[in-house]
């Protein structure tokens, strides 16, 4: 397992896709925008056909936090980073690699803001912003890559909560992804992404339970 950094989940919501495979998508349906979430939104049938397709895999709906990703490969066994607790366990989404053996985790506003770089194949980003009462610069990531080989995984999404809390809030949370390598899968990804069933908001959840 190793930690791949944390993730700022800026506009609510995270993006887990294959660079390769979505650029791919966006040249077959002849897709010119940039800003993809306003294009998404205009044409939601696209959009539900892109996740049932495997070519986006959306967390809708979660807080603006930096999340701390931990990563764990074909493991059989994993444990929960030490200073964690796990809230809940998704099993068995869909997730195709491409040709770059390259995944990226971004947040909204990146899919938003930032096309012409995922265009280009460039979907890792961080920025220096003014943070706090006294604006000291903070690096902020919007999107993570994840070197991962070619092919077809089953992913396993945890929501982590620290034992100890931090006093910033938007430290205090994370997500385990656990990829198993397979050639045999169903995807079902576009009905365990339907927010009004599915809580992937980590403080959200444990207020329903």
């Amino acid at each position: 397992m190793k930690n791949i950094g944390d993730l700022s989940a800026d506009d609510y919501g995270i993006m887990i896709f294959a660079p390769s495979i979505f650029n791919e998508y966006l040249k077959l349906n002849k897709i010119k925008a940039k800003k993809f979430l306003s294009y998404f939104d205009k044409n939601k049938a696209l959009f539900y056909q892109a996740i049932k397709d495997g070519k986006v895999l959306p967390l809708y709906k979660i807080s603006a936090f930096e999340y701390d990703l931990f990563i764990s490969i074909d493991e059989e066994n994993i444990k929960i980073p030490t200073n964690y607790t796990k809230v809940y366990e998704y099993k068995d989404f869909f997730v195709e690699v491409g040709f770059d053996n390259k995944l990226c985790f971004a947040s909204f506003s990146f899919m938003e803001y930032k096309g012409a770089l995922i265009k280009k194949g460039i979907t890792q980003q961080s920025e220096m912003i003014p943070t706090g009462k006294e604006n000291i610069p903070e690096n902020y990531n919007t999107a993570l890559d994840l070197e991962l080989d070619k092919g077809q995984y089953t992913l396993d999404i945890i929501g982590l909560e620290r034992k100890h809390k931090l006093e910033r809030e938007s430290k205090n949370y994370a997500y385990l992804f656990r990829f198993t390598k397979t050639d045999n899968i169903i995807n079902d990804n576009f009905a365990k992404t339907d927010n009004e069933i599915y809580t992937f908001d980590i403080v959200q959840y444990k207020e329903k339970i």
